[in-house]
């Protein structure tokens, strides 16, 4: 009866563009995974909530409990890990924001307060500036989808954990050279606009107290300089670079396990715990049976259905020999999966950006990131010869896709 009448009530009411477009229906709330029980103690009142964990720590829980039909759960470790959360992004803003002070004092110089470091704000943005403004700009019209779907714990991880996730590795790969304070100031107002649906009190302390915003952060609107999509672009060349440095920490781990086995390699003898280099060696060129399998995948594609005809791939496959290669199905299984979730320019796999120039412009932060004395970029487009542990150590570079050689230097 209730939605029934929720549905006379409207169309009585209001003109057809204010009707109900959906309704939301959920589960019962619980407590810690378990049902809430007067009989066995399990229950928390939202007085007794918000006393102990205060009205914005509740709401961030309640929003991270669940949006589905589920039963939303309450966890109240969740609780108070939002309040160390959000007291450490208040903790970090305000430094960041005296950054900025005295940033505004003298433009032209480098500032430094406490692990806020900061270019002069005349200097040009750099890839990994407009690396994560990209980032900055896809989580936020992540999470204003989110919000218009009204699924907040979705909306909480594009526009928190992911936020403060991106920041984070931004401030690490810019400790060398500095933040710089347009990209700053852009991710504290994005950060707390983001945050006030679900944190409205700490959100208001943000924007007035430590920003010092006259106006209530009740009267900012959702920002309005956002692109139309996503840069995918300059998203992969971040993604390329977390990855990369994710293989050669790989590198190294499995470098470390071959030694403790005793087994031999061409970098058989490297002591890590002594001083280390690395070569990262770059190609341009993929490997021939990778063409070919790309070659056969893409012929028997129906760009119309998004699916591939595998009785004919496997076919043109085994027709050139290659099914007996251990490392093409694995290959093949792995391009499918770029063309299903990004359509058939996932058949292009040559890298839009200069790899070997990238590369360079992160070597203080691969060197310090990485732990390493020295990182050498070898681009085999223009390298001379290469010794043989060189030689063995290059045969698995493709783009897009380093190889690692890890040596001692003393």
């Amino acid at each position: 009866n209730h939605l029934t009448f929720f549905i006379y009530i409207h169309t009585a009411m209001f003109p057809k563009s204010e009707w109900p477009r959906s309704v939301r229906a959920n589960g019962h709330l619980m407590l810690n995974g378990e049902k809430m029980s007067k009989s066995t103690g399990n229950t928390l009142s939202l007085r007794e909530s918000c006393d102990r964990y205060g009205a914005d720590a509740t709401r961030l829980t309640l929003a991270d409990s669940g949006d589905s039909i589920e039963d939303a759960n309450f966890e109240e470790s969740t609780a108070n890990a939002a309040i160390l959360h959000l007291y450490t992004l208040m903790e970090w803003i305000t430094e960041a924001q005296k950054a900025l002070q005295q940033l505004d004092v003298s433009p032209d110089q480098a500032v430094k307060v406490g692990d806020i470091a900061l270019r002069p704000a005349s200097s040009p943005l750099t890839t990994v500036d407009k690396i994560f403004n990209a980032e900055m700009d896809a989580l936020t019209l992540a999470s204003g989808a989110d919000y218009n779907k009204t699924m907040y714990r979705d909306a909480l991880k594009s526009g928190f954990y992911e936020f403060i996730k991106s920041r984070e590795w931004y401030v690490n790969v810019t400790a060398d050279t500095g933040m710089h304070p347009q990209l700053l100031r852009k991710y504290i107002t994005r950060q707390v606009i983001q945050l006030c649906p679900i944190t409205p009190h700490w959100a208001e302390h943000i924007w007035k107290t430590v920003v010092g915003n006259t106006s209530s952060i009740m009267d900012a609107r959702w920002p309005a300089d956002l692109p139309s999509e996503q840069d995918h672009s300059l998203l992969a060349v971040g993604e390329y670079i977390r990855k990369t440095v994710r293989s050669a920490r790989d590198a190294e781990i499995s470098l470390q396990k071959r030694s403790k086995k005793g087994g031999k390699s061409v970098s058989a003898g490297v002591d890590l715990t002594k001083p280390k280099a690395l070569d990262m060696y770059v190609a341009h060129e993929f490997p021939a049976w990778q063409e070919d399998v790309i070659g056969a995948l893409r012929a028997n594609f129906d760009a119309a259905t998004g699916k591939f005809d595998d009785k004919q791939v496997l076919a043109a496959l085994g027709a050139k020999g290659m099914l007996k290669n251990k490392k093409v199905m694995p290959f093949a299984q792995e391009i499918k999966k770029r063309v299903v979730l990004t359509g058939a320019k996932a058949f292009d796999r040559a890298v839009d950006f200069n790899e070997p120039e990238l590369l360079n412009e992160l070597l203080e932060y691969l060197k310090r990131t990485l732990e390493l004395s020295a990182v050498n970029v070898i681009d085999l487009a223009s390298q001379g010869e290469l010794g043989e542990a060189q030689i063995k150590a290059a045969e698995s570079a493709v783009p897009g896709e380093p190889s690692f050689l890890i040596y001692n230097t003393e």
